[in-house]
Parts: structure tokens; C-alpha cells; sequence
């Protein structure tokens, strides 16, 4: 294998040596592996891990089993490296292995590397009898990006950052540390400053995307999304904050903010004549996590006389697997029992389970639009759409295809057996007045047709 080619053990690290018995510490052992790597022309590298199904472990079968699971990782991790590399490993999520220096370690066999490293992570834990999925993201940082007098600090830090990328990209993705994802990193964090200021000041707002039947072409239904209008950045969607807005603890309030502006689009829509049955608007995670906000739903919708069963919440499957804690199935049950429905967003993406779809009564699952886009030119995905069509009829839960893009796309999902979609292929994310305009312009084509 070419890893265990590459060589290159530490000066301080003979087996036979005293120190090695003694426990490193992870900066210690950094600027060690710099040193040996830039006297001898080498390279070394760190990988960080964040395992975020740990987190889920500790706080459903409590810090003893995570505990177990977190040895179990590390020591999965040891069996891929050599003696002279190191595995450290926080109290939480989190592990950084750092490789001892050698001459072989270039881009390809960075990601080779990680490649190995991530399946040991993500091999399934069993606990209590269940199997326990474990995706990972990975954050690489090589000592071929620094000059000659990087610190230990700067290194790790640097991968800290890939990971921190990793983490917005989702699940199961790596990044490899450079300049332009750092300066990316460093934007992002502004962001995280200014988004109070852009909540108190409107400058995120509620935009909204038809959800088409394919076979009437009617209007079924409305999906609510957040923009930010940035004074010096433009338009920013969601997926260009949500972190910022999860690490300012600004996450409740955002989905707050979109949920109401979602109930006075409908209203207003409904004062226009305009029958659009049902609004969607997302779950976080984080706002499960809030013992109100069942009651706080419940009170919006009475107050404005807004029929519950028109308000669907989407939830993707992680907040599914979280639904053991507490206040994640007692708000998930108070809602349902309200009337509110639940659509399980991104199905079919390959961190979203088919376990998902028993954890709570579901309206809707939406297909996800990575496996919808270009789907009229791949076989795969139209056998994989086909099969998951097959399994949500034999379900009885309608399917909802997002993402699509073309005609092309929506006829093969029409032929395919998929009955409702939504996409650009219709009309691009808009404010609630421009949807509006829309609605009318659709509305009189269609009557210009039946008198036609």
C-alpha cells in the first residue's frame, strides 16, 4: 500500500524509547512533526474528525457508552496508521491524527489517506443492538501549504478550518486546507457578527418556490426559504449562513423570523383568491431543541386563524435520529397532534435513511435534488428514483421531487410515476408579491387556454 510506504519516523519516536510511553500532547507533538519535517525536507499532515453521531450517542445512551464509542474510533484510527503517528481525541466529537513525517505525502495520497481513516470512522457501532451509521467530516491541513515558520498553532488551527468547511458541505464531505478556503472560513465567521444586526433590521427574508402537481399542473403548495440581502455581499441563500447562524445561537430566532413571514405570505395570497393549499417551512434541529416551541407554533397559527393542517414542517433525518431526547419527540408529538403535518426532506441522499420514514407521521418526503438533477440523462439515478417512487407507493406517502431543473427532468419524473415537483424548471425562489405576479400570470394563461 503506498501509506505504509511513506516512512519518515520521528526522532523522538523509536519504539524502544522511554517517551513513548509518556502521553503526548497534541500541540507538542505538532510542532515536533514540523520540525523533523522541515530539517529533513519532508512532509507531515493533520487530519481532523468530527463525528457528529457521538454527540447523539452521549446524549441518548449517555457519556459512558459515547465514551466507549469514542476508544472504539481511536482505536479503529491506530489500526490505519503506524506506530510513529499519533490519534488524539477531545471529550467530544472530535479527533485529530497527525502523520509523522515522510516524503510521500502529496495530494493524492493525502486523499487516498483519507479515504482509509474515514472508513475506519464510519464503520457502524452497535450499541444496545442497533446499528449506529457514523459519518464523518474531515478537515486536512498539509505542512506543503506553510513556509518554514509555521507554528504548531497556525497548523492546527488551519485544519480546524477544513473541518469547520467540511461541517457546512454536510456530512461525509472533506476539504483540504488552503488560502482561498481559509479566506472563505474568515467570511463566514463575519457573517456570524452580523447576523443579529440583519434580523433586527429585516435584511433576511422569506422567499418562496411552487410545489407543482405534474399531471394537472396545479399548484399544490408553497416551500418557504430564507435570503439574506447583504449591504456589500449581494443576495445570500441559506446554505451561505446557516452556520453563521448556528454558531451566533441565532438559529431559533431565524426560523422564527421565515416562519412568519411564511404565514403572512398565505394570507395574503388567500385575500388574492389565490388557492394554494399548504406552506413548508423548515425545522432546525436547533429549534426542536426548544421546549416552546410547540406552544409558540400553536399560538401563531390561532392568532392570525391560520388552519394548522395548511402549515407543513419539513425535518430532515438527523433530527430524526435525535428524536429519543425529550423535548425533540415531545414538540414533534404536540405539533403532530395540532394537525401539523411533516414532510422528511433531502430522501434519497445518501446520509438520509429509509428508517426516517418510520420515526414520525409523515405528509410528504421529498426526493433529493442531487438525485433528481440529470436525471433524464443517467440510467442509475432513474432506476434509483423508480425504486423509491416504488417504496413511498407501497407506503402511501406522496413523493415531492425538488431541484428540477428542466423539462427534460420533470417529463422523465412525470413518466416515472412522480406526481408532484418543484424547481426553477417552474419558477426561481421569490418574494411573496412576486409569486404573487406569477399566480396571476399563470392563473389568466390557463383561462385564456380553457376559453381557447
Amino acid at each position: 500500500m503506498a501509506y505504509a510506504a511513506f516512512g519518515g519516523v520521528g526522532r523522538h519516536f523509536d519504539p524502544g524509547s522511554n517517551e513513548r510511553l509518556a502521553a503526548p500532547s497534541l500541540l507538542g507533538v505538532a510542532q515536533e512533526f514540523l520540525e523533523i519535517a522541515q530539517h529533513n525536507g519532508q512532509t507531515t499532515a493533520c487530519f481532523q474528525f468530527v463525528v457528529p453521531e457521538l454527540d447523539q450517542i452521549s446524549k441518548r445512551f449517555g457519556e459512558e457508552r459515547a465514551a466507549d464509542a469514542r476508544a472504539l474510533m481511536v482505536s479503529r484510527l491506530r489500526s490505519s496508521l503506524r506506530a510513529a503517528d499519533h490519534v488524539f481525541h477531545d471529550e467530544g466529537s472530535g479527533f485529530t491524527v497527525l502523520i509523522a513525517p515522510g516524503f510521500r505525502l502529496r495530494l493524492d495520497d493525502l486523499l487516498g489517506l483519507g479515504k482509509r481513516l474515514r472508513s475506519a470512522v464510519e464503520t457502524p457501532l452497535a450499541i444496545e443492538g442497533v446499528s449506529h451509521a457514523c459519518l464523518a467530516c474531515i478537515g486536512i491541513a498539509s505542512s506543503l501549504n506553510f513556509g518554514r515558520n509555521v507554528t504548531a498553532e497556525t497548523w492546527l488551527l488551519s485544519a480546524t478550518e477544513a473541518v469547520e468547511e467540511a461541517r457546512v458541505s454536510g456530512l461525509g464531505t472533506t476539504r483540504l486546507w488552503s488560502d482561498r478556503l481559509s479566506r472563505h472560513h474568515k467570511s463566514r465567521h463575519t457573517l456570524q457578527d452580523e447576523i443579529s444586526a440583519a434580523l433586527d433590521q429585516g435584511m433576511i427574508q422569506a422567499v418562496f418556490q411552487p410545489q407543482v402537481n405534474l399531471r394537472t399542473g396545479d399548484v399544490i403548495g408553497m416551500e418557504t426559504f430564507a435570503r439574506w440581502d447583504h449591504p456589500t455581499r449581494g443576495v445570500l441563500t441559506a446554505t451561505e449562513f446557516l452556520s453563521a447562524a448556528r454558531n451566533s445561537q441565532q438559529m431559533s430566532r431565524l426560523g422564527r423570523t421565515i416562519f412568519l413571514q411564511a404565514m403572512t405570505a398565505l394570507l395574503d395570497w388567500d385575500a388574492s383568491g389565490f388557492d394554494i393549499k399548504t406552506i413548508s417551512v423548515n425545522l432546525s434541529e436547533d429549534e426542536l431543541r426548544d421546549p416552546d416551541l410547540a406552544a409558540r407554533i400553536k399560538g401563531d397559527l390561532v392568532r392570525v386563524g391560520l388552519p394548522s393542517t395548511r402549515m407543513i414542517l419539513e425535518i430532515c433525518d438527523r433530527v430524526l435520529a435525535a428524536e429519543r431526547d425529550a423535548v425533540v419527540e415531545r414538540n414533534l408529538r404536540e405539533l403532530h397532534a395540532h394537525g401539523c403535518a411533516f414532510d422528511l426532506d433531502r430522501f434519497g441522499a445518501e446520509d438520509c435513511g429509509i428508517v426516517a420514514l418510520q420515526q414520525v407521521p409523515l405528509m410528504r418526503v421529498k426526493l433529493d435534488s442531487d438525485l433528481v438533477r440529470n436525471v433524464d440523462l443517467s440510467d442509475e439515478k432513474r432506476r434509483a428514483v423508480y425504486a423509491l417512487l416504488g417504496l413511498c407507493e407501497r407506503l402511501d406517502i406522496p413523493a415531492v421531487a425538488t431541484g428540477v431543473e428542466t423539462l427534460q427532468e420533470q417529463g422523465v419524473l412525470r413518466d416515472l410515476g412522480c406526481t408532484y415537483a418543484q424547481g426553477n424548471v417552474f419558477t426561481t425562489p421569490a418574494s411573496a408579491s412576486e409569486i404573487g405576479h406569477w399566480l396571476a400570470g399563470r392563473q389568466t394563461k390557463n383561462q385564456s387556454a380553457t376559453r381557447g
